[in-house]
């Protein structure tokens, strides 16, 4: 029994699937490439606080 897509998109072109997994690869590198210095900065330090305060609740510090 065919599934419902398969009447919508009857094409299973492996070109397709190709081109569409190398424009989603092109696109993500463009947008790590084109993202600032400060704000890579920006979000090391949040992960730095949010990793301070997993330490601090694991230690029960705040006892």
């Amino acid at each position: 029994m065919p599934y419902p897509y398969e009447k919508s998109y009857p094409c299973r072109s492996k070109w397709l699937y190709v081109a569409g997994y190398g424009l989603l690869i092109a696109g993500i590198f463009l947008l790590f490439c084109c993202i600032p210095l400060w704000a890579w900065l920006a979000l090391l330090g949040v992960l730095l606080m949010a990793a301070g305060f997993v330490l601090l609740g694991i230690s029960h510090a705040w006892r």
